[in-house]
């Protein structure tokens, strides 16, 4: 089977949108700036979308507008050009794990208030999850494999994964894939309802353990190809997706969760590979900490440095794992200083300040329902 590299990294952040600015600012220890109901990206740079490709925009959910922002940002990186020659070889994978919340909220808020006839056509289009997806198809023209995957918080770096197996069937040469979340008055005001609405302070890995979620909002969407392709069309080659695991551990929402399913996942994701150099974990201050820390322990990756981008940039939901594995990519390029306290042991005490070269990097994106994933990237050959 083929290798597959990734040629092009798209990033919409509350800390930047390019990678390079976001690796910069987490680095430097930075955290995204918020109010009581969470961290929002602020403007989104639809300007990156073709001009040609802007016409439905107008029309668009907040989930659309960050997954056609981050595509365009990565097509331009992996300099694919538009329109593509074979279409029907390039594909998508998209996650997320609260999918269409926002547009439904907005849907049904208006019947609710003005009855039957205030249903709108214009919204309701997007209350479905694979909105987004065929969006992006239709703006870049991609006919090739189009899949919306749901693995719960996890969906981001669920859908890369996935992306990597067509690749690997042969079943498209070019798969844009990655995840993306909004964050709106109807998540951040559920999450206050059932309690579960927390403040950064209140979200520090591996110190804090009570449930909820300082909420973020993001997307990062990744060029992945198989390596020939590139290799044909010259593409530069920001890293190779080595590995690729999924798994569940139905005790994740009990009140003793155990780690079982998760360093099972884990372990099938590095299995045969040589300990990773970094671990881009999960950990947002909740029970769910002391699972992903057994889980690693369990892949011998004690003395890692592991590095928790919700510390900088919030619960992103099915973003989280999608941005996680472009910092593990920005990671792979070269020697990365990290600031005091911002790579982590697995007791969770801050490391001192370091310059980092990683040869790989193991990204751990585990969901509070039970979903785990596993990526091992790697530098390019």
């Amino acid at each position: 089977m083929s290798d597959v590299v990734v040629t092009g990294i798209g990033v919409v952040s509350p800390l930047g949108h390019s990678l390079g600015e976001l690796m910069r600012r987490v680095a430097a220890g930075e955290r995204a700036v918020g109010d009581a109901d969470g961290v929002s990206v602020g403007d989104i740079p639809l300007d990156a979308v073709p001009a040609a490709a802007r016409a439905r925009i107008g029309r668009a959910d907040r989930l659309c507008r960050l997954l056609l922002a981050a595509s365009a940002l990565a097509i331009d990186d992996a300099r694919l050009a538009l329109p593509l020659a074979a279409p029907e070889r390039v594909g998508l994978s998209f996650g997320s794990g609260l999918g269409c919340l926002l547009s439904d909220a907005e849907f049904y808020q208006k019947i609710v208030a003005h009855g039957v006839a205030a249903a709108s056509p214009r919204v309701f289009a997007y209350t479905v999850s694979s909105a987004a997806a065929g969006e992006v198809s239709i703006a870049f023209g991609i006919h090739g494999p189009n899949v919306t995957g749901h693995v719960g918080l996890a969906a981001g770096a669920g859908a890369i994964g996935y992306a990597a197996d067509q690749l690997r069937l042969d079943r498209a040469d070019v798969m844009l894939a990655g995840g993306a979340d909004a964050l709106g008055a109807a998540l951040s005001t559920g999450l206050r309802d059932m309690g579960l609405l927390k403040t950064a302070a209140q979200a520090r890995p591996f110190l804090d353990t009570v449930a909820g979620v300082w909420p973020s909002e993001g997307a990062a969407v990744l060029v992945l190809e198989r390596a020939e392709h590139a290799a044909a069309r010259g593409a530069h080659v920001a890293g190779r997706v080595v590995r690729y695991a999924v798994g569940f551990e139905p005790t994740l929402t009990r009140h003793d969760p155990v780690s079982t399913g998760v360093a099972a996942t884990l372990q099938r994701a590095v299995h045969g590979a040589a300990r990773p150099h970094v671990v881009l974990c999960s950990a947002h201050g909740t029970p769910l900490d002391n699972v992903e820390v057994a889980a690693l322990r369990a892949v011998d990756c004690a003395g890692v440095p592991l590095l928790a981008s919700k510390t900088a940039l919030g619960e992103a939901f099915g973003a989280s794992g999608a941005l996680a594995v472009g910092l593990g990519l920005a990671l792979l390029r070269g020697e990365t200083t990290l600031a005091d306290g911002v790579a982590v042991d697995l007791v969770g005490a801050p490391l001192p300040g370091r310059s980092l070269r990683a040869e790989s990097a193991l990204v751990s994106a585990v969901c509070y329902s039970g979903n785990a994933v596993g990526l091992l990237l790697a530098r390019p050959e």
